[in-house]
């Protein structure tokens, strides 16, 4: 009979536990992923620009100024120049007042009203002979009669409602010969130009121009967390798989 080898149990263990510790498992774990959906979101967007003229509705003209015009104290008149929009389908427009070229305009003083539902400003009441100028501190100061007082305090409660005010700006801030006025909303307003005595009109021309609104709808992409269970194999020590048995 053949003797065996002493070190062959060693090695058979040795194999045992080598092949016992390459055993493995599956588990499930949860991972997190993420995943592109898309919702609607709708933005508004303004089409074709339209230009339409305006004609004056109504005008008054009155000897006033404003105070910020220190030149008109030396003689000036307003003129107050009404007019009209539908704004029935107009999301956004504005008023651009086209200018004079002339030479002649070189001072002037505009304020733009919204009037919506006050109307025609009131026709200022005539001069009256009550009405009376003197000097006061080396300036000659205009005194009117009441009732005419009343027509400028109404005025320009009018003007100094901040939300009635559109737009004020002088000819010494004007580069340009045109004036942007946001009319928004709008159905009423009125132009106040003062200029020095005999000086032409500085407002050429009142031009509507607006855009038409149009929502827009498109799908927008977004990412969205999710989760999710998977089954992944791992190694594991023979003792493990054994003792869960």
């Amino acid at each position: 009979m053949k003797k065996l080898n002493p070190l062959f149990p060693f090695v058979l263990i040795t194999c045992l536990v080598f092949v016992a510790s390459c055993i493995t498992k599956e588990v499930q774990t949860t991972e997190t992923y993420y995943e592109t959906e898309y919702k609607s979101e709708s933005y508004v967007e303004f089409g074709k620009e339209h230009k339409e003229n305006l004609t004056r509705t109504w005008t008054r003209n009155a000897p006033i100024y404003f105070s910020e015009l220190e030149w008109a104290k030396a003689g000036s008149e307003s003129f107050i120049d009404g007019y009209e929009i539908d704004t029935a389908q107009l999301s956004k427009s504005q008023a651009k007042l086209i200018l004079s070229s002339s030479p002649q305009a070189g001072l002037w003083g505009i304020v733009v009203i919204d009037v919506t539902g006050l109307g025609p400003i009131s026709e200022p009441p005539p001069q009256s002979a009550s009405a009376h100028e003197e000097m006061v501190e080396g300036e000659m100061v205009y005194t009117p009669p009441p009732g005419e007082q009343k027509w400028i305090d109404d005025l320009e409660a009018i003007t100094m409602d901040p939300e009635r005010h559109l737009c004020f700006i002088r000819s010494e801030e004007q580069t340009g010969l045109d004036i942007m006025v946001d009319v928004t909303g709008v159905e009423q307003f009125a132009v106040i130009t003062t200029v020095p005595w005999d000086a032409p009109r500085v407002v050429q021309k009142v031009q509507l121009i607006w855009s038409e609104e149009e929502t827009v709808y498109k799908l927008v992409p977004y990412q969205v967390m999710k989760q999710r269970t998977v089954t992944q194999t791992e190694k594991v020590p023979f003792w493990e798989i054994i003792s869960s048995q």
